[in-house]
């Protein structure tokens, strides 16, 4: 259950993949625990270590890809677009990062598609010392925002909820952003160098619980459905191992469905996959997240409308190179099916 950088890829044979799946398959008929038998080895690159990626972590953490046949490794990477370098070049069977990465994707000539939804909101909070704190976008106008740098979604993302929901352009309303590298916006809002910070989880959390700051106006209320972030696939592979993209995705389906269930199982996952989190922000946090309408989905569907809002969002804040097009990038069937064997097993 480690998580770790590699260097070097893994090639599979197709007997083994299926081998691996037939094994999953034959607990309903042997009766014996998918553990006992093959898992298929499976790769998965990550932007960051990032609450977003929650479902997957407690997929693997929880034994759920074990229980649908599957071996798992998780690495994050170090940016949102190195993921899709990763996946293309042969590195990893599936990439988790944001939804409009699979455009730039497909302008460089590779051949990629979203299966599941990981995030469907944008989980941005603005952080404040008490009673400053916003109840609008409105209030944002005249303020400084700390943030990371752009094209962080830190800037960006508020930028946008400005223009397209607020209908102000925030250079005209003496909004300016105080832009510094990873680990900057608490210390920026403590010393009192800005207003605001703009920040995701944990980092609200820990700004409220050891920091005394005020968490306030999430983006996800703002702005509303939106496929923030999402796993990728290469349609080759896709091709040649649909049982294991169907397990990965069932499996993906069945951790989105349980958090929810059982939230308590959110903490508690996160808490074993951030540990240096303090306990009280993680359990803040998590009722945070859970609470938060989409960030956390009940399941993987990517709707067009959704699409359609991250290239709205990402073409305005430049990071991606062109229009995508939903039919041809974005492939629901197992999403389908995954949903469809979980209500039929219920």
């Amino acid at each position: 259950m480690t998580h770790r950088n590699r260097k070097t890829g893994l090639a599979l044979s197709r007997r083994s993949v299926l081998g691996g799946i037939g094994a999953a398959s034959a607990m309903a008929i042997t009766g014996l625990p998918v553990q006992a038998q093959t898992l298929t080895p499976v790769r998965v690159t990550t932007a960051l270590r990032l609450a977003n990626y929650t479902p997957a972590y407690t997929a693997l953490r929880e034994g759920i890809f074990a229980k649908h046949g599957l071996a798992v490794e998780i690495a994050a990477a170090s940016s949102v677009a190195e993921p899709i370098s990763i996946l293309n070049a042969g590195r990893a069977e599936f990439a988790m990062t944001g939804t409009g990465m699979a455009i730039n994707s497909a302008i460089e000539g590779a051949d990629t598609r979203v299966i599941a939804k990981m995030a469907g909101a944008i989980g941005l909070w603005f952080i404040s010392k008490p009673g400053a704190g916003v109840k609008s976008l409105e209030d944002l106008k005249g303020k400084t925002i700390a943030s990371y740098r752009f094209p962080s979604n830190t800037v960006s993302s508020p930028t946008y909820a400005m223009k397209s929901v607020g209908g102000f352009d925030p250079k005209d309303a003496g909004v300016s952003f105080v832009e510094g590298p990873l680990g900057s916006i608490i210390p920026t809002v403590v010393e009192g160098r800005a207003d605001l910070g703009c920040v995701f989880e944990w980092d609200a959390s820990i700004a409220e619980a050891v920091h005394g700051l005020e968490v306030s106006l999430p983006l996800a209320g703002v702005l509303g459905p939106i496929a923030f972030t999402s796993t990728l696939v290469s349609a080759a592979y896709a091709e040649m191992y649909p049982e294991v993209v169907q397990s990965f995705v069932n499996a993906l389906t069945e951790s989105m469905q349980l958090l929810h269930a059982n939230p308590e199982v959110y903490a508690r996952v996160s808490a074993q996959e951030f540990d240096q989190v303090p306990a009280p922000a993680i359990e803040a946090g998590a009722k945070r997240l859970l609470g938060a309408e989409g960030v956390v989905p009940r399941d993987p569907m990517l709707t067009p409308q959704e699409w359609d809002a991250i290239v709205a969002h990402d073409t305005a804040a430049g990071t991606v190179r062109g229009q995508g097009d939903y039919a041809t990038l974005v492939d629901m069937s197992y999403a389908e099916r995954a949903i469809a064997a979980l209500v039929n097993k219920g």
